[in-house]
């Protein structure tokens, strides 16, 4: 189970930063083994004094690698508008919690990727300084590799590992279905926890009685976060030809195209911003309204615009019936590049879609 819980030591971008007890190890080994070992072969003759502050300094730059890691994936998906609730930095590395999954293979992808390549790129930074002489190309040098290892690990198909969730877009892209996409990514991420367990099992017959230990408690984490996400996603997945009405949500409320903003806001989008709202005159759809068009106004002005400045317009929207199939939906979806449709019966609207209402259930 991934930790979520730790201190919170500031924030980035508006992400909350947590640091969870469990790190405090992580940073200590990391200190004791270069102070005690890799620093005095590289640079022998100096005073233990000078080896242990270099290698808490080193220990702090690696944590920083880590969290450097994780704002690649915060960065990534607040451009898909996708809301990033925290950072924390754990034993295992860190994770960012996302406030929602990815409402798309592609964006999936790239925000995965983005963690690796993050830590590819100090990898090759780092090593241009390790010609360094003294101590100072040693931690470089040392910062490099760890780095590049990082990188590396987390492409492992081991989901939830980055990999796993590359290999999940991937799935998911070639056969457009999220949960059985999450399914089979899970399976392969507990199939790289049972080899963790057997290379754990031959360090420690070796006598490598820490290394060993240290990838059987990987493999515990990998195994079991595999297990909970395949659960998650058990159940048979709704097939394509199901209707939209079996997927939509019937409880929307219709805003009159002459609602204050700052009423908009306070009745509904403070408490739902990643929620589109219907705009309707007696019933009938006039256009639509999300939090993206609200936010490029100064929050003083919101008294003084009424929705209908500055909705999307029904002729620019995505709308679907309620007999249409999932597939007519996102095809529509495609077509006008929204994740955000109202559901219009005759003329009246009755409800709204959005994609991931189709996306988590198929």
């Amino acid at each position: 189970m991934i930790p979520t819980q730790g201190w919170t030591i500031g924030s980035l971008g508006g992400v909350e930063i947590k640091l969870n007890p469990s790190l405090l190890l992580i940073a200590f080994l990391v200190t004791y083994l270069l102070a005690s070992a890799l620093l005095p072969l590289a640079v022998p003759g100096l005073g233990a004094l000078i080896y242990w502050a270099t290698g808490l300094l080193a220990s702090v730059i690696f944590i920083g690698s880590i969290l450097w890691h994780e704002m690649a994936h915060v960065i990534m998906a607040q451009r898909f508008g996708i809301p990033v609730m925290q950072v924390v930095l754990h034993l295992y590395g860190g994770v960012a919690l996302l406030s929602r999954e990815p409402e798309r293979p592609s964006h999936e992808f790239l925000i995965t990727i983005a963690g690796p390549l993050s830590s590819l790129f100090l990898a090759v930074l780092f090593s241009a300084f390790s010609n360094l002489t003294g101590l100072l190309g040693a931690v470089f040098s040392w910062l490099s590799q760890v780095n590049l290892t990082l990188a590396l690990f987390n492409l492992l198909p081991g989901f939830p590992l980055d990999g796993g969730r590359v290999l999940r877009s991937i799935l998911w892209q070639l056969g457009g279905s999220y949960k059985v996409a999450t399914r089979q990514a899970s399976r392969v991420g507990q199939v790289v926890a049972f080899i963790f367990v057997a290379f754990a099992l031959w360090m420690i017959l070796n006598g490598s009685w820490f290394n060993g230990f240290w990838f059987l408690m990987i493999a515990f984490f990998l195994y079991t976060a595999a297990s909970q996400a395949f659960q998650m996603a058990a159940g048979t997945a709704l097939s394509m030809t199901t209707t939209v009405r079996r997927v939509m949500r019937h409880d929307v409320p219709l805003i009159e195209p002459n609602t204050p903003l700052a009423l908009l806001a306070w009745r509904y989008l403070d408490h739902a911003r990643d929620q589109a709202f219907p705009i309707a005159h007696h019933g009938q759809l006039v256009g639509l309204i999300t939090s993206a068009e609200v936010d490029k106004h100064p929050r003083l002005e919101w008294g003084k615009i009424r929705v209908e400045q500055i909705m999307i317009p029904a002729s620019k929207l995505p709308i679907v019936s309620p007999d249409h199939s999932i597939e007519q939906a996102l095809n529509a979806f495609d077509k006008t590049g929204m994740n955000h449709a109202p559901v219009v019966e005759g003329e009246v609207v009755i409800g709204m879609l959005n994609r991931r209402d189709i996306v988590y259930r198929t």
